[in-house]
């Protein structure tokens, strides 16, 4: 087989521990849960999952997931079908929300620091990018209200990820939700939050997504969910939660008029949800993602007590802040001398802030290798402060 054209994204070295992807872990891909859903469409003749898909998406998964959604404590009401669109995932969502709704040079507001592949997608849309300072809960508001007035109306868009943020790990307090949307609401402009981990609590469920919390008449915030994280990524599907009007314009895009989404896919994760296998799935993964989340956890405070660190509650990362003299970017190399890989923290800032940060994911690797990884972390660590 010709390595030119490999099988996933991913490619790791043998011997070496990856604490720097954000991937979920291969050994809790659902392969055989999802066999009885692939089954099901053959045995049943389900012929509607060969054919191109309707423009809101596979229409049975829509009414499946809105019932999934109504029926999970995180979002606390009702989500109706109307309100639902089925994409390739929240970077899809994102990369139409920017085609639908921003023009060349419009200015998009993003948090310091954020999701770093995000960027692509931003300047792909020639967009503006302008950051705004966080703090553990979220971004700060009198800074983001100050942007804004300086900006004199040119904000159309907020990029955000209100819960267990990527990198920090943080949850964005409703209060600070609650805010951002009003700021939406009097300066006109489109909130596209990223929920990709919003499912993934291992304790007390975030507050409601911010579609969730919009009362506009109209409707100011997208919400962009994911099956990559709570189900499978090579799945490829997402939904887009808004108010009808806000997700008609997704279904009358210009890309769904040549065919819809993924029909095969969509029926999968609608059978997916109406036996049970998501539910079950994503108890297996916060029961699991806890656990490697402690252990890391311990380890970190046992090898490197100079790592500072706010405990996640959810999502997949450690966002850790070493003393100012550290830079992350020499530790990232003597680190993969060790035999174990991180991201920067500089990656996840378009102005070159967090020199000192690393962000570490605990999703991918198995507990053994968590525990290892960060005993070679601070062997390289030590390395680095011993000169």
């Amino acid at each position: 087989m010709n390595d030119l054209f490999p099988k996933i994204m991913l490619s790791r070295s043998d011997g070496v521990i990856d604490l720097a992807w954000g991937h979920p872990s291969d050994n809790l891909h659902p392969l055989n849960d999802l066999k009885p859903a692939i089954d099901a469409i053959f045995t049943n003749q389900e012929i509607s999952a060969l054919q191109y898909s309707g423009y809101q998406g596979y229409g049975p998964l829509i009414e499946s997931l809105s019932q999934y959604l109504s029926e999970e404590k995180s979002y606390t009401k009702t989500i109706n079908p109307e309100e639902l669109y089925i994409g390739y995932g929240a970077s899809h969502g994102l990369d139409l929300a920017c085609t639908l709704f921003t023009g060349e040079g419009n200015t998009v507001l993003v948090e310091e620091p954020s999701y770093y592949l995000v960027r692509q997608i931003l300047i792909d849309h020639r967009l503006n990018i302008v950051g705004v300072p966080t703090d553990s809960e979220g971004m700060q508001i009198e800074n983001l209200e100050q942007i804004i007035e300086s900006l004199k109306g040119d904000v159309k868009l907020l990029y955000l990820i209100p819960s267990f943020h990527n990198p920090m790990g943080s949850v964005m307090s409703l209060e600070r939700r609650e805010k951002i949307i009003e700021l939406a609401k009097e300066h006109d402009f489109l909130i596209a939050a990223d929920e990709a981990y919003h499912l993934l609590y291992y304790g007390d469920p975030p507050p409601p997504t911010m579609a969730t919390l919009d009362n506009s008449s109209t409707g100011c915030v997208v919400s962009l969910g994911s099956f990559s994280k709570i189900l499978a990524p090579g799945i490829k599907l997402g939904w887009v939660q808004s108010k009808p009007n806000l997700v008609d314009k997704f279904t009358n895009s210009g890309s769904n008029f040549s065919g819809g989404n993924n029909n095969f896919a969509g029926a999968i994760v609608d059978i997916a949800i109406r036996k049970g296998i998501l539910s079950k799935h994503v108890t297996r993964l916060k029961n699991t993602y806890k656990s490697r989340m402690e252990i890391m956890s311990a380890a970190l405070k046992t090898h490197i007590p100079d790592a500072e660190f706010l405990m996640p509650q959810g999502g997949y990362y450690f966002w850790i802040k070493f003393p100012e003299e550290i830079d992350a970017m020499a530790l990232e190399k003597l680190a993969l001398n060790e035999g174990v890989t991180l991201r920067p923290g500089v990656a996840f800032s378009g102005q070159s802030l967090f020199p000192n940060y690393i962000r570490l994911c605990f999703a991918l690797s198995d507990i053994e290798d968590i525990s290892e990884g960060i005993h070679r972390l601070a062997q390289a660590y030590y390395k680095y402060v011993s000169g």
